[in-house]
């Protein structure tokens, strides 16, 4: 039997330990700090920028990183008593930007945050040249002064947790993976490494101290440069501490796309690691975190399934590293992470499967709670060290392979829609949806128009691998109004699934007296597109698309049409971005549009 979807989603979380291998230097907000010398990258040029973890236990006006100039000037970025978050660029003027709302909204004490301070001194305003951005979201920041074009040039020290020269701004909690740039990095950088070692050779970067000594009074500079630290009234063995920021230095080839969950991210669902993402019910506490990146692989595979009751996977694998105890809910987008377009099954046939090590066979460990569109998701799922992967059965596809689903207006007052079914696999029948709005961009709510129960026309065929072709005319419609319709098949155990393919967008209109093919809606558009065109007579119509090189990619329509407004869905599989274009052929007339496809 042909089948719709025959996907899987492997998924490779696997926890060896997260960064808690890894050490933080704890400083007592008293006297501790680190001398870093004259990191000279840092003077008298108009680009850098610095980035680090923080866990703060208490305090105000303290320092994360200072390099004094002279007098009142430095380069630091620090927190005030009143302002909150300050960056600090100055030659004398008293040039900063600062995030006052820090000090009501900041990251509770002992939780592990993300900090960068990004200075850019041939941008114009303050808000270019100055930027912070906390666990890497770009804050709002306020300015006083103006900022300069360059930094100061002296031979100072660098300093970690001190204001060299005033005695205070002592830091009390602890620091982890400072990083020093001698370029802006941008917010797409920020977020992609934050969560990941750095192999110490990247370009540009001049300093970097991921804390690997673990003991004594140096700090080792990882970086490719030899910017060795000193700590200052600092215990060599006591100020060393296990570090539970959310770091993790991932297995080669599976550093795609990092993302991360921890006590800063809340309750809110992580960023989707190419397709998935984690969340929990209630914010978890310090020392428990999950860090996770893939592998970039996409399409299935059939290896490694072992006994499970799944018969394919994807090839796309997260790598996830745990520590402590992390418990939530994991969704994965098919499409995403196959870049198959928009397929799905019941959510019982997939299985979130695990192994423990690189190779060999998976188990399974969890079963779909629900699915909606293509995302299926996983429930009260304990994250541990090893490798997972969503599985799925045989005839883990919809229950019924729906192949087309367009709308007619042939008479006044009334649309007509059509679709077509592959094959159906125990199907009661289908649901018809409608919403109604005034304009295309603020669509209504969806309600129930008609069913298999009220409408025999909607009964399913039960279980066939035959073409069947369904009809439903909506005569209950307003002139002037748009409408979207989208459809659901009912299978014998009483599960509803929705289908992707939707009608969108269409109006009742008279029967046209011209032949015309109108805008595609919405445009640009990701994942799909709905294209109307009038034909005034009853004859053979053609509709194909072509990309910007001429070349025919997808025929839509090339047989007999009756008079009226016809609108069919374009969903194109396995194409890249781009622009496209409609064309119409009927009644000896030939019309073109625009396309451009976003992913």
């Amino acid at each position: 039997m042909k089948k719709r979807i025959n996907i899987l989603l492997t998924v490779f979380l696997l926890s060896t330990g997260l960064f808690a291998q890894g050490y933080a230097l704890d400083f007592d907000g008293t006297n501790d700090y680190v001398d870093l010398g004259d990191i000279n990258e840092l003077d008298g040029v108009s680009t850098f920028s610095m980035e680090f973890w923080f866990n703060i236990s208490s305090g105000t006006d303290i320092s994360f990183l200072n390099k004094r100039l002279s007098g009142n000037q430095s380069l630091q970025i620090k927190i005030h008593s009143t302002k909150g978050f300050i960056l600090e660029v100055e030659t004398g003027s008293s040039a900063f930007g600062y995030l006052s709302s820090f000090l009501t909204s900041s990251l509770a004490s002992n939780e592990w945050g993300h900090a960068a301070m990004i200075f850019d001194g041939s941008e114009s305003s303050n808000a270019n040249k100055l930027k912070l951005y906390l666990n890497g979201s770009l804050q709002t920041l306020a300015f006083t002064g103006s900022i300069p074009s360059s930094t100061h040039d002296n031979s100072n020290s660098m300093f970690i947790a001190e204001i060299e020269g005033t005695g205070g701004g002592w830091f009390d909690g602890e620091i982890d993976e400072i990083r020093i740039w001698d370029d802006v990095r941008t917010e797409a950088e920020i977020k992609a490494n934050m969560h990941a070692e750095l192999t110490g050779s990247e370009s540009n970067l001049v300093a970097y101290y991921k804390m690997s000594n673990g003991s004594g009074t140096s700090l080792t500079d990882n970086s490719s440069n030899s910017y060795t630290g000193t700590l200052t009234d600092m215990d060599g063995s006591t100020d060393w501490v296990t570090s539970y920021a959310p770091m993790a230095d991932l297995t080669s080839g599976y550093t795609t796309d990092i993302e991360a969950i921890w006590s800063g991210s809340s309750t809110s669902a992580s960023d989707a690691s190419d397709g998935l993402s984690f969340s929990v019910g209630s914010a978890l506490s310090s020392g428990n975190s999950a860090v996770y990146g893939n592998n970039n692989t996409s399409g299935t595979s059939t290896s490694d399934l072992g006994s499970v009751n799944s018969s394919l996977r994807t090839g796309r694998i997260w790598q996830v590293e745990e520590t402590g105890t992390v418990a939530g809910t994991v969704t994965l987008d098919i499409s995403d992470a196959t870049g198959n377009a928009s397929q799905s099954g019941t959510a019982s046939n997939y299985r979130l499967l695990y192994r423990s090590g690189t190779s060999g066979d998976f188990s399974s460990s969890a079963t779909g709670a629900s699915i909606s569109g293509d995302v299926v998701t996983f429930t009260s799922v304990s994250l541990a060290d090893g490798y997972y992967a969503l599985g799925a059965e045989s005839d883990a596809s919809l229950p019924v392979e729906l192949t087309s689903f367009t709308s007619t207006n042939t008479r006044a007052g009334e649309i007509t829609l059509h679709w077509i079914t592959e094959s159906e696999i125990d199907n009661l029948g289908f649901i018809l949806e409608r919403r109604s709005t005034p304009d295309v961009l603020h669509p209504g709510e969806w309600e129930e128009i008609a069913s298999y129960v009220t409408h025999s026309d909607l009964q399913g065929q039960g279980s066939v691998s035959y073409q069947t072709e369904y009809s439903y005319t909506d005569e209950t419609l307003i002139e002037g109004l748009f409408y979207d319709y989208r459809l659901a098949d009912v299978s014998y155990e009483g599960i509803k699934e929705y289908h992707t393919l939707t009608v969108l967008g269409v109006s009742v209109l008279h029967v046209p007296q011209i032949y015309s093919l109108h805008q595609a809606y919405p445009n640009p558009f990701n994942p799909v597109t709905s294209i109307r065109y009038d034909i005034a007579e009853l004859g053979h119509v053609s509709l194909k698309v072509y990309d910007m090189n001429g070349r025919l990619v997808e025929t839509l329509v090339d047989h007999t049409i009756e008079p009226g407004t016809h609108t069919i869905q374009w969903k194109p599989i396995n194409m890249s971005s781009g622009l496209y274009f409609s064309r119409l052929t009927a009644g000896h007339k030939t019309f073109t549009q625009k396309m451009i496809l976003l992913k």
